[in-house]
């Protein structure tokens, strides 16, 4: 059994008694009169105004009071060298935001806008969840080995179940560039096309800290920090995963980007979940992002992806089926290995607030978080799966 005590905390609330023994419970702190905080709990149309709030704030008034004074600045410097014809030609500011000079300027907007991200929802969590948001929202726990082990197995299960779900949303599903065509809006709208040109011209170490590492601690910090903290006062778990699943594909826009992001969303909250650990959904959010810029970076050029997609032209059916199996097999796992709460002295044990929050307990409760270890039918599990995974990629 693998065990972990939280350290740096002083808050004890919820306990509830354990049979079949009795024991003394350490001495508890509380916290002063006048200091206790509400807790942040929400229903769903409440994150549904969250959500608005964080678009207009990440979108609009980072675009007012970070992306213009940006462009502006290129823009200048453009000026500067070139003179001022592109100014006044269409033609040639179109030219010139498809160069390198454009590319490089539309990463820094983007970079600008996940920053205000970043920091809009510090403040947030700062101030509806407390001093404590960190143990609150579980980014105090690495997750166990048995888990990164289980994260690693089913990762390549996850972008070959997730890239089969993405084709027939690439082809039946209208971007929002399509809506704008049938209405007759004569609008371009910068939809999911134009983030591979970034990737592939601009800097990659720049790209890959604006589309791997920023969104990673922006969206994960938003959607299973704190949506999911507040929904989970008063939801139980599979509602929550599919409350901050759909929300966390609105808030992407794109109608494709946003339908695939909701399955996603949903295996990191579920990995969230059992993992008791942010940790975990920000690192399966980082690797899935980081791995795009590494395949379509021209500076790298390892088209690590390549290969899903030939598999699944040639071999949509074995591909998807091995995909399949072995993602539910480590799914299983994970559920069978969930992260649970128990007091090692047979005592009291701390439950967190609300209906199902994965808050970690506070030190001196008595209570630790821990799992069950693998079990033979996991492992039997998990093992025919990656071997079914690796006979399909190997010979199909």
């Amino acid at each position: 059994m693998s065990s972990e005590r939280p350290d740096g905390f002083d808050e004890i609330s919820h306990l509830r008694p354990v049979p079949p023994k009795d024991s003394d419970l350490p001495p508890l702190r509380s916290r002063p009169e006048g200091k206790t905080k509400p807790e942040p709990a929400f229903g769903f149309w409440m994150a549904v105004l969250w959500c608005v709030l964080y678009l207009i704030v990440t979108q609009f008034l980072a675009l007012i009071f970070c992306g213009i004074p940006i462009i502006f600045v290129f823009m200048a410097i453009e000026v500067a060298n070139n003179g001022q014809g592109m100014l006044n030609d269409p033609a040639k500011q179109k030219e010139w935001v498809q160069g390198d000079d454009g590319r490089l300027m539309m990463l820094t907007v983007l970079i600008a806008s996940h920053l205000v991200g970043v920091l809009f929802g510090w403040i947030m969590i700062r101030w509806r969840i407390g001093r404590q948001w960190k143990r609150r929202m579980a980014l105090t726990r690495w997750p166990s080995i048995t888990h990164w082990v289980l994260i690693l197995i089913g990762f390549p299960a996850l972008l070959g179940v997730s890239s089969a779900v993405e084709q027939p949303i690439m082809k039946y599903v209208p971007s929002v560039q399509d809506l704008l065509n049938r209405a007759n809006i004569d609008f371009e709208w910068p939809g999911i096309e134009a983030v591979e040109p970034l990737l592939k011209k601009t800097p990659f170490l720049l790209a890959f800290f604006a589309v791997a590492i920023l969104p990673a601690v922006n969206e994960e910090f938003w959607c299973r920090g704190f949506l999911g903290r507040g929904l989970a006062g008063r939801y139980p778990m599979w509602a929550v995963m599919l409350m901050t699943s759909f929300l966390f594909g609105a808030i992407h826009l794109e109608p494709r980007q946003g339908l695939w992001a909701m399955f996603f969303g949903a295996a990191i909250y579920a990995t969230y979940v059992a993992t008791r650990s942010l940790w975990a959904a920000m690192f399966i959010h980082f690797v899935n992002n980081g791995l795009a810029v590494l395949h379509s970076s021209d500076q790298i050029g390892w088209p690590l992806l390549q290969p899903i997609s030939d598999l699944l032209e040639r071999s949509p059916l074995e591909f998807v089926s091995a995909s399949s199996l072995l993602l539910a097999a480590v799914g299983y796992a994970l559920y069978q290995t969930r992260c649970k709460l128990i007091s090692p002295d047979d005592g009291l044990v701390w439950e967190p607030p609300g209906v199902s929050s994965v808050e970690l307990p506070p030190p001196g409760s008595g209570t630790i978080v821990t799992h069950d270890p693998l079990s033979p039918l996991s492992v039997s599990l998990v093992v025919v799966g990656a071997v079914a995974f690796g006979l399909v990629l190997t010979f199909a």
